[in-house]
């Protein structure tokens, strides 16, 4: 797996298309016969898994793939964060790493 990822939210889907991205939400919704879900970051984010589960309204930090034909992501890893994550904070640090990214990947 490529290891070079970048920090987006729903805003930012399209133009990432096919790269491998990382995402802090919220799930809003989760199918296991389907094993797909919905995270929201800064919007709705469809998600298909592989043999994870989500918990509906817990916060979550997925690594995958951004799909190159309806913006939904891959996933191939999944982080149960803290119930305290602040999602405006998370917000923010998506808008840094894109206005000055060499002191996020220098």
């Amino acid at each position: 797996m490529d290891t070079a990822n970048i920090r987006i939210d729903a805003s930012l889907l399209a133009t990432h298309q096919g790269k491998l991205v990382r995402i802090i939400g919220v799930c809003e919704s989760y199918d296991s016969s389907s094993e797909s879900g919905v995270l929201n970051s800064n919007g709705p984010i469809k998600l298909t898994l592989q043999n994870d589960s989500l918990l509906v309204g817990k916060n979550y930090e997925i690594i995958g793939k951004v799909s190159t034909s309806n913006n939904s992501v891959n996933v191939y890893s999944v982080i149960e964060l803290s119930d305290n994550v602040n999602m405006e904070v998370a917000k923010k640090l998506v808008s840094y790493v894109h206005k000055v990214p060499e002191l996020f990947h220098g």
